[in-house]
């Protein structure tokens, strides 16, 4: 990639990456990471709901939307909180909703999502 065309290059660049399905990971590749996702019944309970990973550097950007709306769909955090409530758990309810987290250090080890911007989502713990 050339300096001079960075930015051409970046707008050709694919971004995307699947849904992993009920109880699938969500893992952030790269610097963004765009996952549209899709529920086909409530999938907000242990087990069917998205696990979100633990990001691996500062500064990462991921971006949740719900394409398909068959019911709320659920994205868990195991490790960290992704906002000052202390929340957990993201749920979109309803097509169109859209979370974008980015990272940053947790303050000990490591990283962890933070809530930059929701269109409608909502934010509980689990």
């Amino acid at each position: 990639m050339s300096g001079h065309r960075i930015t051409a290059d970046l707008q050709r660049a694919d971004f995307d990456q699947a849904d992993p399905g009920v109880g699938g990971t969500i893992t952030a590749a790269g610097n963004w990471t765009v996952v549209e996702l899709i529920s086909a019944a409530a999938e907000t309970i242990d087990g069917k709901r998205r696990v979100l990973a633990d990001p691996v550097k500062s500064g990462q950007v991921l971006i949740l939307t719900l394409k398909t709306d068959g019911g709320d769909l659920g994205v868990y955090n195991t490790t960290t909180k992704v906002n000052t409530s202390d929340n957990n758990l993201i749920t979109l309810n309803t097509a169109g909703d859209t979370v974008v987290l980015t990272s940053v250090p947790n303050g000990t080890s490591g990283y962890r999502w933070i809530i930059t911007a929701n269109d409608t989502a909502t934010t509980t713990t689990v």
